[in-house]
């Protein structure tokens, strides 16, 4: 994997989340103000069809105008990761042939649903999509809540592959990631995809963060990334302890209803989200919103910057 891969892969990533309309449709005009915010604010990277995007839940079609029209108005400004999900590997496989990548760095590719219940199925399935895609990929191990977690063996035996150039690492396991980072191959990234543990996973040294915060609050949680990266840790430890209470309820109830309930309450875009995913519970709406309005004044979005 090439050093600019790598170089790109520093700092913060934004999963971008899936706007829908009151039609339960994707709501375009908001996508549009979430892609304008990493372009004008401090995302270093942005992930289409990642994490909290509801991928699975939108058909081939819906993908493709998600994925075009991400890159059209980002015009070339930030590198793009698409995402792929689903429930098998040979979908997966299939998905890759059938993408629009034109404009796109790299593919992100989610672990199979439902997650494989060994190490060799993992594998099996990282190798399958990294050997079929013409662009290189960043693998996601996923969190501890799957039951399935990946071992660091079994990341750093995908990381041999040619074309994987990263892992989105979501246990937030600190010894799994202070292994990864002492054997990892040359230019292969380790990335914290778990929101409250992104400064103490920086501080370890990871190269950055893939997060869903970013869409709500990308100059701050960029900046925070940025300060770690560079050694400013103590202003760093004040955007993170600024936002504590604010990540430990979106731990319970985050990707992507909590973080779409922030949205809307910034008026971004909508609160709804696809079946099977429900919205937040009344107290944790509430939660929230007390949370958000406990945040530094210059933590919130400003408005007249996406007019």
């Amino acid at each position: 994997m090439n050093t600019e891969m790598t170089s790109t892969l520093r700092g913060q990533g934004v999963s971008l989340v899936t706007p829908f309309n009151a039609a339960g449709e994707v709501d375009f005009p908001s996508l549009e103000k979430l892609v304008n915010l990493c372009v004008t604010e401090d995302a270093d990277y942005i992930l289409a069809l990642g994490p909290a995007s509801e991928c699975s839940l939108l058909n081939l079609e819906e993908q493709n105008r998600i994925l075009d029209f991400v890159v059209e108005i980002n015009g070339g400004f930030k590198p793009i990761f698409a995402g792929i999900a689903s429930s098998d590997t040979r979908s997966a496989v299939q998905r890759i042939a059938s993408m629009h990548l034109e404009g796109v760095m790299g593919v992100y590719c989610a672990a199979s649903n439902p997650v494989a219940s060994s190490q060799s199925g993992h594998i099996g399935h990282f190798r399958s999509i990294a050997e079929a895609s013409k662009k290189p990929i960043l693998i996601q191990s996923p969190g501890t809540k799957s039951g399935h977690s990946m071992t660091a063996e079994t990341i750093l035996t995908l990381a041999k592959e040619p074309n994987v150039a990263g892992v989105i690492e979501c246990s937030g396991d600190v010894a799994l990631n202070g292994e990864l980072l002492r054997n990892r191959p040359v230019n292969f990234s380790v990335l914290c995809g778990r929101d409250v543990m992104a400064l103490p996973l920086l501080a370890l040294g990871v190269d950055g963060a893939v997060t869903s915060l970013g869409n709500a609050f990308c100059k701050s949680w960029g900046a925070m990334t940025h300060q770690m990266l560079f050694g400013s840790v103590n202003e760093a430890r004040v955007t993170h302890h600024a936002f504590a209470p604010l990540m430990r309820i979106l731990e319970m109830e985050g990707e992507p209803t909590g973080i779409k309930t922030i949205l809307a309450h910034l008026s971004l875009c909508d609160a709804r989200v696809r079946l099977p995913n429900t919205p937040v519970s009344e107290s944790t709406k509430l939660a929230l919103y007390r949370a958000i309005a406990e945040l530094p004044q210059e933590a919130l979005v400003r408005q007249e910057a996406l007019s």
